[in-house]
């Protein structure tokens, strides 16, 4: 066993065992960990060739992101969770339920959509006007939101839960539509900015000078691209619409989660920076509708495996990833490239976990089995 660093809480020692076991175990080839209440961080680790200034794609970790942005535009009165998405949306599904879906159930995977379809194969072969690719260009990018937006259900809006990144994708349109500006910008002025979070943002490769690039994360080989990836979203839907949607393209560090952790317990107080109380509550309230949902308006909670929906959802191990000994209020939200936050509001604490799993292919399912056990690690010296 590799012993914990000079200085680091020995309560931690068994976490920061197993998260450099990850490494050995090809699990992952770097990972960074961040446990903290309040605002004090209790411990931060590292581990492979992750940094704590390492810059992760964060993948469907972007979706927690995108309702708070959503809820932020709530306040302001350009939106509303309750509000008919068909009137901001131009649905042209023959499917007349579609016109019965609320925002509110965009962002608790309770729409009826479809959890996920391959629709960069829509515009893989497409090209301009002009004769060049349609891949991740603004085109390729409004395409695969009209493919979305003509879908049928798979049932009725409020019915049941299935986890739907389609459904994140039409809430980054919605924003925008409201905004009147691109996704990355609106995320920029009202959220990340205003928390200090200055290392997140969508498409890095245009934001970071050339001696910045060893701070990225790769994610591996992309067979559509025909490269690697590192700074380009593993998520191929994504880098489809060039690098900027809804349900992911971020790029974050362990620091700056914590900061957006930080809003979202501050925020439950009455004293956050950008979310009011009310909005706090309903990102870390389960949804009333359906009965048994696990879904916040932009987070998860930890279920049992049988009830579970599909996707990079907490339930769908034996284990919740969450950990055996998660507080039952947590919330939280996991990313596909190997990624999770975890928070718990009433005590403060939050727990950041940043890897590429991925980058030893997408079967790669070490990670599902260590997660709980490194985040059982934590709880058990934190959450009593």
């Amino acid at each position: 066993m590799t012993p914990a660093a000079v200085g680091e809480d020995p309560r931690f020692r068994e976490a920061a065992d197993l998260l450099d076991g990850g490494v050995r175990e090809e699990a992952y080839a770097a990972a960074a960990l961040l446990v903290g209440r309040g605002d004090e961080v209790l411990f931060e680790r590292s581990a492979g060739y992750g940094r704590a200034a390492s810059l992760f794609d964060i993948a469907s970790l972007t979706k927690p992101l995108t309702a708070a942005l959503f809820l932020v535009l709530s306040q302001e009165g350009h939106l509303s969770p309750d509000g008919v998405a068909a009137e901001v949306l131009p649905f042209t599904s023959p499917d007349p339920r579609t016109r019965e879906i609320r925002f509110a159930h965009l962002l608790s995977h309770t729409s009826g959509l479809p959890a996920w379809l391959p629709l960069y194969e829509k515009v893989m072969a497409a090209e301009t006007a002009e004769g060049r690719p349609l891949l991740g260009t603004a085109e390729g990018h409004d395409r695969i939101l009209a493919e979305v937006l003509s879908l049928p259900l798979s049932r009725d809006p409020g019915a049941g839960w299935e986890y739907s990144d389609l459904g994140y994708m039409l809430l980054g349109r919605a924003i925008e539509v409201a905004g009147f500006r691109s996704l990355d910008r609106l995320l920029a002025e009202k959220v990340t900015a205003p928390l200090g979070m200055r290392e997140t943002r969508y498409l890095p490769l245009a934001a970071i000078s050339e001696c910045e690039t060893g701070q990225l994360i790769p994610t591996g080989w992309s067979e559509l691209r025909q490269r690697e990836k590192a700074g380009e979203v593993d998520d191929e839907n994504a880098a489809a619409m060039g690098g900027v949607a809804g349900h992911a393209g971020l790029f974050s560090t362990a620091g700056d989660l914590f900061r957006f952790a930080r809003e979202i317990a501050r925020a439950g107080k009455g004293e956050g920076r950008v979310l009011s109380r009310p909005s706090a509550a309903r990102m870390t309230t389960r949804v009333a509708k359906p009965p048994g949902c696990p879904r916040t308006l932009g987070f998860d909670t930890p279920t049992p495996p049988d009830s579970s929906p599909k996707g990079d959802s907490p339930g769908n191990t034996p284990r919740s990833q969450a950990g055996a000994l998660a507080p039952a209020d947590v919330v939280g939200h996991l990313g596909y490239t190997g990624c999770s936050l975890w928070i718990d509001p009433g005590r403060e604490i939050s727990v950041i976990l940043l890897t590429n799993r991925v980058v030893f292919g997408s079967a790669n399912r070490k990670l599902s089995a260590l997660r709980p056990r490194i985040h059982d690690a934590v709880w058990k010296e934190i959450a009593g």
